[in-house]
């Protein structure tokens, strides 16, 4: 399962203080690791927030994830529970809905799930794409939820990576 998210750290969190981007909301990140590996941790993604409302936004779309919270940087309390998280002992491998690198990421896309993307919209579409044309893809994060976006002739293509993983 493809992975392109960073692991939070502690200079990440302090960073994210700096530039003001202070609610994380947090969930269950099912792309991180698969059962019974990593010393079954639990997998949580965050994805941080400059507006509250934004962020409650976001919460209310997860709000039915056990892990789903605010958590606001500006409270030291909040920040010593995710410090705590981010301790090596600590039961929760915590990611961040953040790529290094974009273009590694679409090198991986184009090489390792060409046929995915390809099998796909010849599934669920109709478009019909000659040899001599390329469709570029983009991974968005929605709510901590990978997607692909495809482009063709004026359409959009949106669909979750997941699905494309598994056509």
């Amino acid at each position: 399962m493809f992975q392109p998210f960073e692991r939070l750290t502690h200079q990440y969190v302090e960073r994210l203080i700096v530039l003001n981007k202070t609610y994380l909301v947090t969930q269950t990140y099912h792309r991180a690791i698969s059962p019974g590996s990593a010393g079954g941790k639990i997998a949580i993604i965050v994805t941080d927030y400059e507006d509250l409302n934004m962020a409650r936004g976001h919460l209310n779309a997860v709000r039915k994830d056990k892990f789903a919270a605010i958590v606001h940087l500006n409270n030291p309390e909040h920040v010593k529970t995710v410090d705590g998280m981010l301790q090596p002992g600590s039961k929760y491998e915590v990611y961040w809905a953040v790529v290094r690198s974009v273009a590694e990421v679409k090198k991986i896309l184009n090489l390792k799930y060409k046929d995915h993307i390809r099998h796909y919209i010849t599934k669920h579409t109709s478009w019909r794409i000659g040899s001599d044309k390329t469709i570029t893809p983009n991974l968005e994060t929605v709510f901590g939820e990978l997607f692909l976006v495809m482009k063709y002739g004026g359409q959009v293509l949106r669909a979750k990576f997941g699905d494309i993983e598994n056509s």
